[in-house]
């Protein structure tokens, strides 16, 4: 950036000023004088950093984004994490009912047991325990999966929070719930505004395989 006439003039008389100042040790002259020309020098920089800022906010105003960005961190991405909630919290619950279920018959097996059943009705007792064992164990892949939607839903969380900054930055409305958006599925307790039916929570529960 060229200076104009007065600043030239401005930064010789400093110049001089610093110069005098050192000659006569008077540094607390000296060090102001090199602070103002340092601030001058500095100007360039600042103005630089200004231009860019407002070309920056202009191209992200100009960017083809929409109130569909508003929607997805005021409604969408909040309505996928509480539905993910539910999930693990429908299936730790599913799981463990069924590993209760499993215990007692097995208890109710050994019961029948002790009873001093014939070879025949044993070993079909003992088939069934087997099978109950199988069921129980291939329950441990809730724990697995669970996890692995809690890590999801923490993941969804962030980029919720990027896009609310991102979209209180740009000036985008935050579309609300009810919004034009229909969820899809059951109706979840908590989540949506019509009621849940058992019929809703057991074909949410046939989806899981449970």
């Amino acid at each position: 950036m060229n200076a104009s006439a007065a600043e030239r003039e401005h930064l010789l008389h400093l110049m001089h000023a610093a110069l005098g100042a050192l000659e006569q040790g008077d540094d607390t002259l000296y060090r102001s004088c090199i602070e103002s020309l340092a601030q001058w020098r500095s100007r360039p920089i600042y103005a630089a950093i200004d231009r860019l800022a407002r070309e920056l906010t202009g191209a992200l105003a100009n960017l083809p984004i929409d109130a569909r960005l508003g929607a997805l961190a005021g409604e969408e991405l909040p309505d996928a994490r509480a539905r993910l909630n539910f999930v693990v919290q429908t299936t730790e619950e599913a799981t463990h009912r069924t590993l209760d279920l499993v215990e007692d018959c097995r208890n109710r097996i050994d019961l029948l047991r002790s009873q001093g059943l014939d070879s025949a009705i044993e070993n079909e007792l003992m088939s069934v325990r087997g099978n109950l064992s199988s069921i129980a164990l291939a329950q441990e892949y809730q724990d697995l999966t669970g996890q692995t939607i809690k890590r999801v839903v923490g993941l969804v969380h962030q980029v919720e929070q990027a896009i609310g900054k991102i979209s209180n930055a740009l000036g985008l409305p935050e579309q609300r719930k009810n919004e034009g958006i229909e969820a899809q599925g059951p109706a979840l307790p908590g989540i949506d505004a019509h009621g849940v039916s058992q019929d809703d929570a057991d074909d949410l529960l046939a989806g899981l395989g449970l």
